[in-house]
């Protein structure tokens, strides 16, 4: 234990002088020892601006403040989402009708596989916007089966 306890003080003595010098990685293998130290590089190099664009638009340039309420909100509705088959079978869909609300977990649908009906559920509370199969279709792993604009789980 005691050997333990005298290399852990000696690695830690390597980390410390690893940040006083900048170095990032260092590599000492003796014998069958080997240990590797590295830490995350420090960017010096990127400035500082209070306005940073959000990572989640393309094209971004920052805009000159007029002193007036932005006309148009960045919010976008969420896009639709997929609700794929997890098997190959044949479909039948659930009575639920376009433009209703559905719960998670609620049956969208079940694919029948060797006559055993598998339920295909809404991942999340949304709105159903459409079908993109009809009842009794053949359907193949991962294909859509219907379209949910997600809504709030609050």
């Amino acid at each position: 234990m005691e050997m333990v306890n005298e290399l852990l003080e000696q690695v830690e003595r390597l980390a410390q002088l690893m940040a006083q010098h900048g170095a990032t990685r260092l590599d000492l293998s003796d014998g069958a020892t080997q240990i590797t130290l590295a830490r995350a590089a420090i960017a010096e190099s990127v400035p500082h601006t209070d306005a940073m664009p959000p990572l989640f638009l393309s094209g971004y340039e920052p805009e000159e403040p007029t002193g007036e309420e932005p006309t148009e909100s960045l919010w976008q509705p969420p896009a639709l989402l997929e609700v794929r088959s997890e098997l190959v079978g044949y479909c039948t869909l659930a009575p639920v009708e376009i433009g209703s609300t559905v719960a998670r977990g609620q049956v969208l649908a079940t694919v029948e596989v060797l006559g055993i009906p598998n339920e295909v559920v809404a991942p999340l509370p949304g709105v159903l916007e459409g079908w993109a199969v009809e009842t009794g279709q053949p359907v193949q792993y991962g294909q859509t089966i219907a379209y949910l604009r997600p809504l709030s789980e609050e």
